[in-house]
């Protein structure tokens, strides 16, 4: 009886070359990543750059600029890590394991999101926020899946209902009345 030393299992020549798939995956996700933590870096800057008189208190107009940028940088970091962690060269993924090719990226709920972001910019004024908020709210849901069409429009109402009288009770800012301006 002999012994093979040998791989039983196929045999494959190609020489892989992890540190190209390295550099090539992933360009998009760190793009969003430091786009992400750019945007978070802004505003703390223009945050440290607001001029405040000294007879405001402590939370005011710098605190919740100051807590939205904070949180965007470290989510932008965040996201980088995860990028390396999920590409970095010597790690195979389930997909390239099982011989099937990476999807590429969805279009379909980018230009629905981008759609309804200009739906909502547009509106703003003439509509008013609740009702521009509650479209801008139901498209991002319709565009990441969500089909339950009337469901998700009282929810929208609801959400940007529910923003409108934290902006207005609770900050004492005015959000575009719009159409509704007799009723708010």
């Amino acid at each position: 009886m002999t012994t093979s030393l040998h791989e039983s299992g196929p045999r494959t020549d190609k020489p892989t070359d992890n540190g190209a798939r390295f550099l090539r995956a992933g360009r998009s996700e760190l793009l969003v990543a430091a786009l992400v933590a750019g945007i978070g870096v802004f505003l703390l800057v223009a945050t440290v750059r607001m001029d405040v008189s000294s007879s405001v208190s402590y939370l005011g107009p710098r605190f919740f600029p100051a807590v939205v940028g904070t949180l965007l940088l470290a989510l932008g970091v965040l996201l980088g890590v995860q990028v390396f962690l999920r590409t970095r060269p010597g790690r195979e993924t389930a997909e390239h394991e099982s011989g099937s090719a990476p999807e590429g990226s969805d279009w379909k709920p980018l230009g629905i999101t981008l759609a309804t972001l200009a739906a909502h910019v547009l509106l703003l004024k003439t509509a008013g926020w609740i009702i521009a908020g509650a479209l801008l709210f139901w498209g991002v849901s319709y565009a990441l899946g969500g089909r339950r069409v009337l469901r998700d429009l009282g929810i929208s109402v609801v959400v940007s209902s529910a923003v409108q009288v934290a902006f207005s009770a609770g900050l004492g800012l005015v959000l575009p009345p719009g159409i509704l301006v007799g009723v708010l």
